[in-house]
């Protein structure tokens, strides 16, 4: 299975890929080329994220498009066409920018879906988890009920941050009115603008009771800030 899985190949000209090699190839033959350029197009993007990117490349949308242009210079390199194509111009031009894409990757800290634990009690929800570019990593998190209002957080790699309160957003806020922290509490720890991650749980028709649990992961973003303000990209 690949990246873009059953992707319809187009040219830059506008022109289908399995038009394109209608000169020689018969159906079985065509599809049968596309399905192995495309798993060589899939085994070289991961060969090089291996190592580079912490998240699933199913979270870096660039890399549909990357896969197809790697697959359009394959299926080139390999189809029976006219001299008249100028395959060789194309199979330069599509290899180059897939090469040149896939190095530059650069994608935003982000958040799987958040998953009820099947035997919790209550109904309630969680909204979009919120995550920081510059503070999100890549981790698993476990809400657990504690009481009728809040829930603890732990991430595997943050650890325990302070409970969250039913019906507020997370982090809270703390209008004590002083500088520098966008109106929050600046002696607190973490800061709000360091929190890794923000969300609301909301109560359902059944209220939540002591070890009800959401689970998730985070993935952080390829790019930090470092303590200069200076944008570093990994």
């Amino acid at each position: 299975m690949t990246y873009a899985t059953n992707a319809d190949y187009l040219l830059d000209s506008g022109q289908n890929v399995s038009l394109f090699m209608d000169v020689e190839l018969t159906d079985e033959e065509k599809e049968k080329q596309k399905s192995n350029s495309g798993e060589r197009a899939y085994n070289t993007i991961n060969d090089y994220l291996n190592g580079k990117t912490v998240i699933p490349a199913r979270h870096i949308r660039i890399v549909k498009q990357i896969e197809i242009d790697f697959v359009l210079a394959d299926v080139m390199t390999g189809a029976y066409t006219m001299e008249t194509s100028n395959v060789s111009d194309w199979i330069e031009k599509y290899s180059s920018r897939a090469k040149e894409a896939l190095t530059n990757i650069r994608y935003k800290a982000s958040a799987e879906d958040v998953v009820a634990n099947a035997e919790n009690t209550g109904n309630g929800t969680i909204g979009a988890i919120v995550t920081n570019d510059m503070f999100t990593q890549t981790e698993q998190w476990i809400l657990t009920c504690v009481s009728s209002t809040q829930f603890s957080i732990f991430g595997s790699v943050t650890g325990y941050l302070q409970n969250v309160t039913i019906g507020t957003q997370y982090p809270e806020a703390d209008w004590t009115g002083q500088v520098g922290d966008y109106n929050f509490n600046s002696q607190a720890y973490p800061r709000f603008e360091q929190y890794p991650i923000s969300f609301k749980i909301e109560n359902g028709s059944t209220v939540f009771v002591a070890n009800d649990k959401f689970t998730f992961k985070t993935y952080q973003a390829s790019f930090l800030i470092n303590t200069s303000g200076r944008l570093e990209r990994g």
